[in-house]
């Protein structure tokens, strides 16, 4: 009798850790609210590409009220991959820029907070610039965060030149999106395959692993970063990308491979149009729902892409809130008031 009822005891405690772990799941009202769309993008006019969408406000009001959205992150990130070239050629040009989109996302949020937020451009690689700008970012424009392409042209974001702006970030406990580019190795790679069909995930997988290996997710755990498409190949390469650490020199990762392994896990995963199943599949097999986020990659993708496929993958009720807004509240407490 007693070790059936210490066995009963056991299973309900895991079980009872593993709810406490969502977070407010059991939260009627946040339940019944919209979802927060945490990979969409804006294209400010003061932009002179990228101009085919003619993206507005009240084109992505639209599409959110359509597929039930309640608030979408804005990044001006959803451009070629030559876009990236504007904001790191370390130019006063450059910088000028950063700073009139970032002023553009305050003013849409600051006329829709309950419907936009915003991450801030940064000027990468001119680390006194950026600086400056993660500063004005969140203490005057009041960012909820700031996107990083992720490579700039030829460093990937572990480089230890950008270490000085990662401890300004992790200081700020600062979300962190990562949205791909094209390095300048990999461009018109392969003849007749558009870069963004597959250099965007695998370029995303090698930002990844190299703040993984250059001790950046380690040394900074209060940075929150969130990872696009479903991670991109980091699932499916995840146990590679561990294995690795193993005898390689100059990885400065604490713990080792266990360290490794507990670092990747704790990255946040929005699933832009990588919500098939097999792409979700692989993530909810790598890490813990905790970690998941809605995103669309809209208006650079339908929304159809994405939304209509997660029915497709039977999410439990919880599960489903966790991804559509639970874990986003966590991340973005003004939206869960």
């Amino acid at each position: 009798m007693r070790d059936r009822y210490s066995r009963r005891h056991v299973l309900r405690t895991l079980a009872a850790c593993a709810a406490a772990s969502l977070p407010s799941l059991s939260s009627a009202e946040s339940a019944k609210r919209g979802r927060i769309d945490v990979h969409h993008h804006m294209v400010p006019p003061l932009l002179d590409v990228w101009t085919a969408r003619h993206w507005s406000p009240e084109v992505s009001l639209e599409a959110m009220d359509k597929y039930g959205t309640e608030t979408a992150m804005l990044s001006a990130t959803g451009l070629p991959p030559a876009f990236a070239d504007l904001f790191y050629d370390g130019s006063e040009r450059a910088r000028g820029l950063v700073r009139k989109v970032n002023e553009y996302g305050a003013k849409v949020v600051s006329d829709r907070p309950q419907r936009f937020g915003f991450f801030a451009a940064l000027p990468l690689p001119a680390a006194d610039a950026t600086l400056k700008e993660i500063e004005y970012a969140f203490d005057t424009l009041k960012a909820d965060g700031v996107a990083v392409f992720s490579n700039t042209g030829s460093k990937w974001l572990g480089d230890p030149a950008f270490s000085p702006i990662f401890e300004e970030l992790h200081r700020r406990k600062a979300v962190v999106f990562i949205h791909p580019s094209v390095p300048n190795c990999c461009r018109n790679l392969v003849s007749g395959i558009p870069d963004t069909v597959l250099e965007f995930d695998f370029d995303t997988t090698r930002a990844v692993t190299s703040l993984l290996y250059n001790g950046v997710l380690g040394r900074m755990p209060d940075i929150r970063f969130i990872v696009n498409h479903s991670g991109a190949a980091v699932p499916v390469m995840s146990g590679r990308i561990r294995d690795e650490v193993r005898g390689q020199d100059g990885i400065a990762i604490p713990n080792g491979q266990t360290g490794a392994w507990d670092q990747m896990r704790k990255l946040y995963f929005e699933v832009a149009h990588a919500a098939y199943p097999a792409p979700l599949g692989a993530l909810m097999k790598f890490a813990p729902v905790s970690q998941f986020l809605f995103g669309t990659d809209f208006p650079v993708w339908p929304y159809s892409t994405t939304a209509d496929q997660l029915p497709n993958t039977k999410l439990s009720s919880q599960t489903k809130h966790a991804l559509d807004r639970g874990n986003a509240e966590r991340l973005f407490p003004r939206l869960k008031a």
